[in-house]
Protein backbone atom coordinates (compact mmCIF):
# COMPACT_ATOMS: atom_id res chain seq x y z
CA UNK A 1 0.00 0.00 0.00
CA UNK A 2 1.36 3.43 -0.84
CA UNK A 3 1.57 6.26 1.66
CA UNK A 4 -1.33 8.22 0.21
CA UNK A 5 -3.71 5.27 0.52
CA UNK A 6 -2.50 4.54 4.03
CA UNK A 7 -3.09 8.17 5.06
CA UNK A 8 -6.63 8.04 3.64
CA UNK A 9 -7.37 4.86 5.58
CA UNK A 10 -6.01 6.44 8.78
CA UNK A 11 -8.11 9.55 8.18
CA UNK A 12 -11.24 7.44 7.63
CA UNK A 13 -10.42 5.37 10.70
CA UNK A 14 -10.03 8.50 12.83
CA UNK A 15 -13.34 9.89 11.59
CA UNK A 16 -15.08 6.60 12.39
CA UNK A 17 -13.61 6.67 15.89
CA UNK A 18 -15.01 10.18 16.31
CA UNK A 19 -18.43 9.03 15.13
CA UNK A 20 -18.34 6.10 17.56
CA UNK A 21 -17.53 8.37 20.49
CA UNK A 22 -20.32 10.77 19.51
CA UNK A 23 -22.74 7.88 19.26
CA UNK A 24 -21.71 6.72 22.74
CA UNK A 25 -22.22 10.23 24.11
CA UNK A 26 -25.65 10.50 22.50
CA UNK A 27 -26.61 7.10 23.91
CA UNK A 28 -25.57 8.19 27.40
CA UNK A 29 -27.59 11.40 27.11
CA UNK A 30 -30.66 9.50 25.92
CA UNK A 31 -30.31 7.04 28.82
CA UNK A 32 -29.99 9.95 31.28
CA UNK A 33 -33.14 11.57 29.87
CA UNK A 34 -34.98 8.25 30.08
CA UNK A 35 -33.93 7.85 33.72
CA UNK A 36 -35.00 11.42 34.52
CA UNK A 37 -38.42 10.73 32.98
CA UNK A 38 -38.81 7.56 35.08
CA UNK A 39 -37.89 9.44 38.26
CA UNK A 40 -40.30 12.25 37.37
CA UNK A 41 -43.12 9.76 36.76
CA UNK A 42 -42.43 8.09 40.13
CA UNK A 43 -42.55 11.48 41.86
CA UNK A 44 -45.87 12.32 40.17
CA UNK A 45 -47.28 8.93 41.21
CA UNK A 46 -46.21 9.63 44.78
CA UNK A 47 -47.95 13.02 44.74
CA UNK A 48 -51.11 11.37 43.37
CA UNK A 49 -51.09 8.81 46.19
CA UNK A 50 -50.66 11.51 48.82
CA UNK A 51 -53.45 13.58 47.23
CA UNK A 52 -55.79 10.58 47.22
CA UNK A 53 -54.96 9.90 50.86
CA UNK A 54 -55.71 13.50 51.89
CA UNK A 55 -58.88 13.53 49.80
CA UNK A 56 -60.05 10.39 51.58
CA UNK A 57 -59.25 11.92 54.96
CA UNK A 58 -61.18 15.10 54.13
CA UNK A 59 -64.14 13.09 52.87
CA UNK A 60 -64.16 11.06 56.08
CA UNK A 61 -64.05 14.23 58.19
CA UNK A 62 -66.92 15.65 56.10
CA UNK A 63 -69.00 12.52 56.68
CA UNK A 64 -68.39 12.70 60.43
CA UNK A 65 -69.32 16.38 60.47
CA UNK A 66 -72.51 15.77 58.49
CA UNK A 67 -73.52 12.84 60.69
CA UNK A 68 -73.08 14.98 63.83
CA UNK A 69 -75.19 17.76 62.29
CA UNK A 70 -77.96 15.25 61.63
CA UNK A 71 -77.79 13.95 65.23
CA UNK A 72 -77.84 17.49 66.67
CA UNK A 73 -80.87 18.56 64.60
CA UNK A 74 -83.11 15.85 66.06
Amino acid sequence: MDNETREMFELISNKLDGIDSRQDEIFKVVKAIEHANQVHKAEIDSVKVMTDYHEGTFNHIGKITNSRKVVNQD
